[in-house]
């Protein structure tokens, strides 16, 4: 039948509008074939490229039973594969034994800690339920990682189905500035938008990524080197976030919106799931930076009245300082260095209360986020209210725990980690909050163990807490803690308590010690954390045999994990082992194993370097230099170890070609320079300092390396100089100031001619 509608009846569209129509389809039909063509490359990719799992878990088995096991490579996904950090060790049955009682918990390095995890929350957490529930299996599932934020954690929640918890705690927040995918992250401009980051989050599960990845590291290896020493540098040459910065709206949307994905991921794993909020060190941490008034008189005012306020209060004359900060404080509400100083001065007044409220703020102020602030906090409890979750007010519960309610060096090592005690008392809280919920079907028939028999179990004292403190105290003399305020004092507190801790230790006899690991090992045969900790013990105490029977009943249970292979892999060489069948241990039976191997054959040749074996850390620093000559801390290794064996030439060789790679390390220039001064090449030594200078110009460590090599070499007043100069930025390093008494005690009379700066004519070399 044909249309006798008129012509003039028929609808056309508008141009306009037939213009969009056309543009809708061609959009459309673009994504749909770059879909196709993203499908078709991704399906090459895995068939061509090996590849790696991009799960948290992995499946695997123990005793012959299927686990769930920890993927090493999951942080592959986010770092570098040299900053890259291996999750905490997993072992949990598919099938759980009857009546196990089974704890995920997750979170960033507070949750999993850092320093040294073997004392952290999950372990005390673990052996207060053994105690309470002493009839039922245990497990606390660490599903935490150094440096993951919550755009991680998204991705490892992901698994938390497969392991079908009573209870999942969640604990984070302190890494979302800085973490991967974050503002204050390398490519933090790109990160501005939360749909950017979470794409590239989604993106890192694909096998693309994983080849474009192992693409580019191939093309510039030189890259990663860079990364690995800046990484070590003050993140307040990249990361400061000042209040009004907008980049921090970005911050706390993506938290919202993470934060919210894994509570929902948690609640369809676990009938209870406990949001914590986070805990922050505000009275002993002052901020790491302030930011200031763009208006420079108003600025240079406020300058002034801290000045003012700073005299007062040298000359105890409290009213005035206080009047002072509170004018600093109205013209620059936010200045968070006159934050903390005004809530010290209130705390010494003895008003706790406005000394609380100052500190919070100069928290909140901080220009370097490395801790959560007030809204990371209220958004945690948001987020628990809309999903119906518990949430656990863990700062309030550090506040009321404190001395004046304020959480300080009692509870905390350092701005975020737990001390010993702060792991013992949320820990102990977490328990009895969980027994209030009903996670757990039996009744508990047991105690919770108090910190000092806890830390008796875990070998914490004391020789945990002296290695702890060693670690905190090298942490502390270095940026951005170095720059802070209240650094002299902290050092100062942190010394005098490794020095009494290191007389407790060094008081205990190797036979009793010997003794009290055995026993502590009998009673928990099982205890794969306590084995490894035993071993790394023994292997410091030169019982290298009883360390390989330790380290031995570690891998028993994580025969999977690289780094105990390493560490057995150590004690098997201090015995004599062929270091070519240890190095081969490492890697086992598997074909990846990442970086794992380098990472560790650099730490094992720089133990046998510390203990002065340089014919056996020889080997394993090649095999380091060998699988990746791109690495600047192998290669300084291996050339302190050649020029211990009478080899400087090689040693000077082996520099020259690392620079020839990494031009851009300062490190290699330092290391050259003090060798060139051992040498005694002064001038081409003061030329090789002045390049690691004008590469790094705030790496004063160097001045520390030239005034050890010209002290090794008696030469005491160019020595002084170069301890001064380092002294000068780093005041407080214990290393330094022990090596300057050394230096003063050698000073030869002042009517001795002084000694030449240099001597040498300069030398020209075809590596310059």
């Amino acid at each position: 039948m044909q249309d006798t509608k008129p012509s003039s009846m028929r609808f056309e569209l508008p141009d306009w509008a037939a213009f969009l129509l056309r543009l809708v389809r061609r959009v459309a039909l673009a994504v749909l074939l770059a879909a196709v063509v993203f499908a078709v490359l991704e399906l090459a990719a895995r068939y061509l490229f090996p590849g790696r799992s991009t799960r948290f878990l992995l499946a695997g088995a123990s005793d012959g039973q299927p686990a769930w096991v920890d993927n090493q490579f999951f942080a592959y996904r986010f770092f570098p594969e040299r900053l890259a950090h291996a999750p905490l060790p997993v072992v949990a049955l598919q099938t759980p034994a009857p009546d196990t009682l089974r704890i995920c918990l997750m979170g960033g390095s507070q949750a999993l800690g850092a320093p040294d995890p073997s004392f952290g929350l999950g372990r005390q957490l673990e052996l207060m339920l053994e105690s309470r529930y002493p009839h039922h299996p245990v497990e606390v599932v660490q599903m935490a990682l150094e440096g993951a934020n919550s755009h991680v954690l998204r991705e490892a929640a992901r698994d938390l189905q497969w392991l079908r918890p009573q209870a999942v705690i969640v604990l984070l927040g302190n890494e979302e500035a800085a973490g991967p995918y974050a503002p204050a992250a390398g490519l933090g401009r790109l990160y501005r938008r939360l749909g950017i980051a979470r794409a590239l989050a989604i993106f890192s599960r694909t096998r693309l990524s994983q080849l474009g990845m192992a693409g580019i590291n191939r093309l510039f290896p030189a890259r990663i080197d860079l990364a690995a020493w800046r990484n070590q540098e003050p993140i307040s040459l990249k990361g400061r976030l000042e209040p009004g910065d907008p980049r921090l709206q970005t911050v706390y949307r993506s938290f919202r919106h993470n934060l919210a994905a894994i509570l929902r991921d948690a609640a369809q794993a676990a009938p209870v799931v406990v949001a914590c909020t986070v805990p922050v060190n505000l009275r002993d941490c002052a901020p790491f930076a302030t930011d200031y008034l763009k208006d420079e008189t108003a600025a240079q005012r406020v300058r002034e009245l801290l000045r003012a306020a700073v005299a007062a209060e040298t000359a105890t004359n409290q009213p005035e300082a206080a009047r002072f900060y509170a004018e600093a404080l109205q013209l620059h509400p936010t200045h968070a260095e006159a934050l903390f100083r005004a809530g010290r001065l209130a705390l010494q007044a003895n008003r706790p209360v406005e000394a609380a409220n100052f500190f919070a703020r100069a928290r909140d102020a901080d220009a370097l986020r490395l801790r959560a602030d007030s809204r990371i906090n209220d958004i945690v409890r948001t987020c628990a209210a809309a999903a119906a979750v518990t949430v656990f007010d863990a700062e309030d519960l550090f506040a009321k725990s404190s001395p004046h309610g304020i959480p300080g060096h009692e509870l905390f090592l350092d701005h975020v980690h737990f001390a010993f005690a702060g792991n013992h008392l949320l820990a102990a809280a977490l328990v009895e909050r969980l027994e209030l919920l009903r996670a757990f079907e039996p009744e508990p028939t047991g105690i919770v163990p108090g910190p000092e028999q806890l830390a008796d179990e875990l070998l914490y004292a004391p020789w945990g807490r002296a290695a702890e403190l060693a670690t905190v105290v090298a942490q502390q003399i270095r940026p951005p803690f170095q720059r802070q305020l209240n650094n002299a004092e902290t050092v100062g507190r942190l010394n005098a308590e490794l020095a009494n801790w290191e007389t407790r230790v060094a008081a205990i006899s190797p036979s009793n010690t010997q003794a009290i690991f055995s026993r502590r090992q009998a009673s928990r045969p099982q205890d794969a954390w306590l084995a490894a900790r035993t071993a790394q013990y023994l292997l410091g105490a030169d019982d290298p045999a009883r360390a390989q029977a330790a380290a031995e009943r570690a891998h028993r249970r994580w025969p999977h994990r690289f780094d105990v292979r390493g560490l057995l892999a150590y004690a098997r060489a201090c015995q004599g082992e062929d270091p070519a069948a240890a190095i081969a241990s490492i890697r086992g039976a598997d074909r990846d194993c990442g970086y794992f191997d380098v990472a560790l054959a650099i730490a094992v040749g720089q133990e046998f370097l510390g203990r002065k074996r340089y014919a056996d850390a020889r080997p394993w620093l090649e095999h380091a230099v060998a699988r990746d000559p791109w690495n600047s801390a192998a290669a300084i290794a291996l050339s302190q170890t050649l020029h211990r064996l009478d080899e400087s030439p090689k040693a000077v060789e082996t520099l020259q070609a690392a620079i020839k790679r990494n031009p851009q390390t300062p490190l290699l220039w330092e290391e050259l320079a003090a060798l060139y001064c051992l040498l005694g090449d002064w001038k081409i030594a003061t030329q090789c300092f002045r390049k690691s200078e004008e590469i790094a110009p705030y790496r004063y460590e160097r001045f520390l390396k030239w005034a050890q090599a010209l002290y090794s070499l008696k030469q005491y007043r160019r020595a002084q100089r170069r301890i001064a100069d380092y002294l000068a930025a780093v005041p407080n390093d214990p290393e330094a100031l022990a090596l300057q008494v050394q230096i003063q005690a050698n000073l030869p009379p002042e009517t001795s001619p002084a000694e030449p700066e240099d001597e040498q004519p300069v030398r020209r070399y075809p590596w310059e």
